[in-house]
């Protein structure tokens, strides 16, 4: 991951490629749940710090995905074609900004450099570790412990009918990093979880598609007047708002999915 990160970082400085900027933030999260998932036996202050390192280096290169995800929500599911155009315009020109500020911001940080020495210390801590567990059974346990975590913010979201989406938010957030330990620790798992990568990747896209309409209208509310004007940014916003209630019903329909995979798992756990 850290080979990813860097690549990504060198693409980032001669390329303005959306996609390496989204990968650059996927391997930046990966890492921020490698170092979670082995908490519990490293320093967890310096732990908690680094994976800020972590979430503001990825939030930074964030900045410039989101105006992405901005044009693509405008281009391609536009009302009309070209009702957008000018609009999509004046958004190349802050993605364009937004860039730069990415570019320096990373570039600043020399994260090649800084993500060796934090893998090296680390690799000392862990080496001078005499561990009471076999390996397997400490996955188990983080697996377990990020699984009653997605549980909790999931049963949350279901039983408030009012819930916001910063609520829901906290789901995809606690989806990936299940996910992402799922994935790291796939050859020491047993099979036979009915939740797996597949059916938290299908939830991961869903949230997501969410996510992008909710960070997208912010991104306009923001800068309104940036962007041209109230009349066309409103058109713009309405047109996502339409889009989010689709959404927002998707996602309760597969929460209450999950919620039911959940129940049959841990019957006294399960929600209601």
């Amino acid at each position: 991951m850290v080979a990813q990160v860097a690549q990504r970082t060198g693409t980032l400085c001669v390329s303005a490629d959306p996609e390496s900027l989204h990968k650059l933030r996927v391997a930046l999260r990966r890492l921020r749940s490698l170092w979670w998932a082995y908490d519990p036996l490293i320093d967890r202050s310096q732990a908690r710090w680094q994976r800020r390192e972590f979430k503001a280096l990825a939030d930074s290169a964030g900045q410039t995905r989101d105006w992405d995800i901005l044009k693509h929500l405008l281009a391609e599911d536009a009302p009309t074609p070209h009702s957008f155009a000018v609009l999509i315009e004046r958004v190349d020109l802050l993605r364009g900004e937004a860039l730069l500020r990415s570019r320096a911001t990373i570039a600043a940080a020399n994260v090649e450099a800084m993500l060796a020495q934090r893998i090296a210390g680390v690799m000392l801590q862990l080496d001078a570790c005499s561990f009471d567990e076999p390996l397997a059974v400490f996955a188990a346990n983080r697996v377990a412990k990020a699984k009653r975590a997605l549980r909790k913010r999931m049963e949350r979201v279901l039983r408030n009918p009012d819930a916001v989406y910063a609520e829901v938010h906290e789901v995809r957030i606690a989806g990936k990093k299940m996910r992402y330990l799922l994935e790291f620790f796939a050859p020491l798992l047993e099979s036979g979880n009915e939740i797996g990568v597949v059916e938290l990747t299908q939830l991961q896209d869903e949230l997501g598609k969410l996510n992008d309409i909710v960070s997208s209208e912010a991104l306009l509310l923001e800068h309104t007047t940036q962007l041209g004007g109230r009349g066309v940014v409103e058109d713009a916003i309405a047109h996502l708002r339409h889009r989010k209630g689709d959404h927002m019903e998707r996602a309760d329909a597969l929460l209450r999915a999950f919620s039911d995979t959940f129940a049959g798992e841990c019957p006294d756990a399960g929600m209601r």
